[in-house]
Formats: structure tokens, C-alpha cells, sequence
């Protein structure tokens, strides 16, 4: 997995309330145990301790694994299987070939990977962002890849790295794309993804 940027959401605000929500419950943490210490008298309760550190990072941990997915984050969670239809395109516009693939998204608050699985190749995304399409949008997601060919088919295709564009529907359910290969196959084309499960 790699880092991604998303538009118009700020990683180091976040960052700093995990920090703040830190100070607070350690805090707490440490009078609740003076006071059961208090109440007890069991040196157990007045010997332990527990610092900033560790409470932040259980928050981050838990924040890049499930917290960001609420809908307060405003971020879209693109997890799962998709099932996906494409066409390469000719200069003039018509379909040259048809063909059809698989796509497996793993994403965090902090990372993703793209996966794309043809017959014949299969891709992974080295960069992404993430943006907002305001109004009647959904979500644009902008990646480049570096596609290797199955080792069967390294005798008919090239290794060669492109950029791709899908925009998501509101729902995140299904999206349209776009995209393009540089050397080693100059091609080009649309794509229809429909998701198939969750992850």
C-alpha cells in the first residue's frame, strides 16, 4: 500500500485532536486510578501508569483503521471488489477491443492500492488523491500504475506504466473511468466498474 492525498481534508488537524483526545484520557486515566487508589489502599493502582504516547497511538491506530470510514469524515471508504467492463479506443473513437477485468481496493485513512487483473496482466497503483465532485458528483479518483504482463504473455506484451480516472457515484457502488498507457503500450480507453463486495 501507498500514501494518497485527499482533497479538501487535512491529515495534521486530525492529527492534532488525536493528540489533544490523548492528553485528555491519559489524564483521566491517571486520576481514575489515584482515586481508586484512594478508595483501596492497593499500591497496584498508585504504581501504574500510563503515558500520552501509548493512548495516541492506540487512537491513530484505531482512526486509520476504522474511525475515518464515519460519515463525519466525509471521506469515501473504496474497499472491496469491483467488477469491471472496458474498452480500448481507437483515435476516431471506436472500440478496438473489449475486455473485461477485476478490481481489488484496499484503503486505509493513510493508504490504498489499487489492483486491476486482466486475462493476460495485472496492475498496481503507485500514486492516487482522492476529490470531492461537488454538486451532482460523487468522487474522483486519480491514479498512475505500473502494469506487468502474466509470465505466458511476456512474448506478446510489454511491461508499461499509465494514469487512470474513475468517478464514483454518490453511493460509491458503481463509477465510470478513463485511462491511458505510455511506453510499452500506447493505448487508451474507457472502463464501467459495478461493485461486487465490501472488504
Amino acid at each position: 500500500m501507498h500514501d494518497y492525498a485527499v482533497f479538501e481534508h487535512n491529515r495534521a488537524t486530525i492529527g492534532r485532536w488525536l493528540g489533544i483526545v490523548s492528553i485528555l484520557i491519559s489524564g483521566g486515566i491517571s486520576q481514575m486510578l489515584i482515586k481508586m487508589y484512594n478508595l483501596t489502599g492497593l499500591e497496584a493502582f498508585a504504581k501504574a501508569t500510563i503515558t500520552t504516547g501509548v493512548i495516541y497511538f492506540i487512537l491513530h491506530w484505531l482512526f486509520n483503521k476504522y474511525i475515518w470510514k464515519l460519515p463525519l469524515f466525509q471521506i469515501p471508504n473504496l474497499s472491496g471488489k469491483w467488477k469491471l467492463t472496458g474498452q480500448t479506443l481507437s483515435e476516431d473513437g471506436t472500440i478496438k477491443y473489449n475486455w473485461n477485468a477485476n478490481i481489488g481496493i484496499e484503503q486505509t485513512w493513510e493508504k490504498i492500492i489499487i489492483n486491476l487483473k486482466t486475462q493476460n496482466s495485472q496492475s498496481y497503483s503507485q500514486t492516487a488523491t482522492l476529490e470531492k465532485q461537488h454538486g451532482l458528483g460523487g468522487w474522483l479518483l486519480s491514479y498512475s500504475y505500473k502494469n506487468e504482463p502474466y509470465t505466458e504473455q511476456c512474448h506478446e506484451l510489454n511491461p508499461h506504466k499509465g494514469y487512470c480516472q474513475i468517478e464514483f457515484d454518490k453511493d460509491v457502488s458503481k463509477g465510470n473511468a478513463s485511462y491511458f498507457n505510455n511506453n510499452g503500450r500506447r493505448t487508451f480507453g474507457i472502463m464501467k466498474l459495478v461493485k461486487e463486495k465490501n472488504d
